[in-house]
C-alpha cells in the first residue's frame, strides 16, 4: 500500500485482518507517502522494484497520482487509488483504477443550481495545481452545456500563495454573484474564505465538497463557513456501519470516505489472490471481469474510465450558524 493517510492505514490493515488468511499467503508492505511528492514516487518504486508487488492499494490524491501513475504504466503493475475523485487523464485502465467515483456530477448539479437561481455572474479564483485545474474544467465545461452563467473574471494563483488580499479586492471590485474556489489545499481554501470575511466580502463561495466539508475545514474554521455552496454525492447505504466498525476496532472514526474505499480495494485484491490471482496480469484480469462487488463504500464495478459508479447528488450549504444545511 502506497498512502498518505494514516488512517487509510487502518482499513487497509481491517481488511487484511477480516480475510482470515493463512500465513505467508500475502506479504503485505506499506510505504508512507505522507504529503510529499518525491516520496509518493520513491515509495511506488519501493513497492515494486524491491517489495514485488503485484497490486498497489494508493496513493490518495489527484496529484500524487500525477506523479505516480507513470510507474504504473512503465511496470505493468496495477494502483487502485481509493481517492481520486477528479477525472485526471491518467486514471484508466489497466494501470491506474479509482475506487471514488468522479466528481463530474457534482459539478453539473452545481452549475445547475446556480443557473436556475440566478446567482449567474461567477468569479473563479483557483491554485495552480492538477487537481484545482481538474475541478475547473468541469465547472467550465458543465457551464458551457448548462448555459445560464457568466465567468466574469479568473484568477490562477501560485500553490504557496497565503495572502489573498490582492485578487480579493479585485474580486470585491467586480462585483460578482458567487466565487467558485478551487484552491489545493485545506488550509489555503480556508485561509482565503478567512480573509475574504475580514475584506467585507459576504457573497456565496462556491466550491468542491471534498474541500468545503473537510474535517479539516469544521475544525479549523467552523466560524467561518457561512454561505458556502457545494454538491455532494450522497454516502453509501452502507457508510456507517463501516464507521461503526472502524470505531470499534480502533477507537476512532475514519476521517473520510477513502477509509471505507481503501478497506474495499483491499478485500478485493484478497479475493482476487484467493482464487488464483499470482501476477499483476492476474490481477487486472480480475477487476475488469469481476462481478458487481457490493463494499461498504459503495456498489463497485470499474467503468471503462477506472471509475466506479456515481452516487444520487444533493446541494448543501452551511447556514448562518456555520452547520450544513440540505438545500435540494
Amino acid at each position: 500500500m502506497l498512502v498518505g493517510l494514516d488512517f487509510n492505514i487502518l482499513s487497509f490493515i481491517m481488511a487484511l485482518e477480516d480475510a482470515h488468511l493463512p500465513p505467508d499467503t500475502i506479504n503485505a508492505v506499506v510505504e508512507d507517502a505522507g504529503s510529499d511528492l518525491k516520496q509518493a514516487v520513491s515509495g511506488a518504486k519501493k513497492l515494486i522494484e524491491i517489495d514485488d508487488s503485484v497490486v498497489v492499494i494508493g496513493p490518495e490524491w489527484t496529484e500524487f497520482g500525477e506523479v505516480v501513475s507513470p510507474i504504473a504504466v512503465s511496470n505493468n503493475v496495477p494502483f487502485i487509488s481509493p481517492w481520486v475523485v477528479a477525472e485526471a487523464p491518467y486514471v484508466k485502465p489497466p494501470y491506474y483504477w479509482s475506487a471514488t467515483p468522479s466528481d463530474r456530477s457534482e459539478h453539473t448539479a452545481l452549475v445547475d443550481y446556480l443557473a436556475r437561481h440566478k446567482i449567474s455572474r461567477v468569479a473563479l479564483v483557483y491554485s495552480n495545481n492538477f487537481w484545482s485545474d481538474i475541478n475547473i474544467q468541469m465547472f467550465k465545461e458543465e457551464s458551457i452545456k448548462r448555459g445560464g452563467l457568466t465567468m466574469i473574471s479568473e484568477d490562477m494563483l501560485d500553490q504557496s500563495t497565503k495572502d489573498f488580499r490582492t485578487v480579493l479586492a479585485k474580486v470585491k471590485a467586480e462585483n460578482p454573484d458567487v466565487i467558485y474556489l478551487a484552491m489545493g489545499d485545506d488550509d489555503s481554501h480556508g485561509a482565503f474564505i478567512s480573509q475574504a470575511r475580514q475584506l467585507g466580502l459576504a457573497l456565496p463561495i462556491a466550491s468542491n465538497s471534498s474541500r468545503a466539508a473537510s474535517p479539516v475545514m469544521k475544525d479549523r474554521y467552523h466560524s467561518l463557513l457561512h454561505d458556502q455552496i457545494f454538491a455532494q454525492q450522497l454516502p453509501s447505504p452502507r457508510d456507517q456501519e463501516f464507521q461503526a466498525k472502524y470505531e470499534a476496532r480502533f477507537g476512532i472514526k475514519p476521517e473520510a470516505p477513502s477509509g471505507a474505499a481503501a478497506y474495499d480495494m483491499t478485500s478485493i485484491a484478497i479475493q482476487a489472490i484467493k482464487g488464483g490471482a499470482k501476477t499483476s496480469s492476474d490481477i487486472i484480469y480480475y477487476m475488469e471481469h469481476m462481478p458487481a462487488y457490493e463494499g461498504y463504500s459503495g456498489t463497485i464495478r470499474f467503468d471503462q474510465f477506472g471509475h466506479v459508479p456515481l452516487r444520487p447528488v444533493v446541494m448543501e450549504r452551511y447556514d448562518k450558524n456555520n452547520q450544513i444545511e440540505r438545500i435540494e
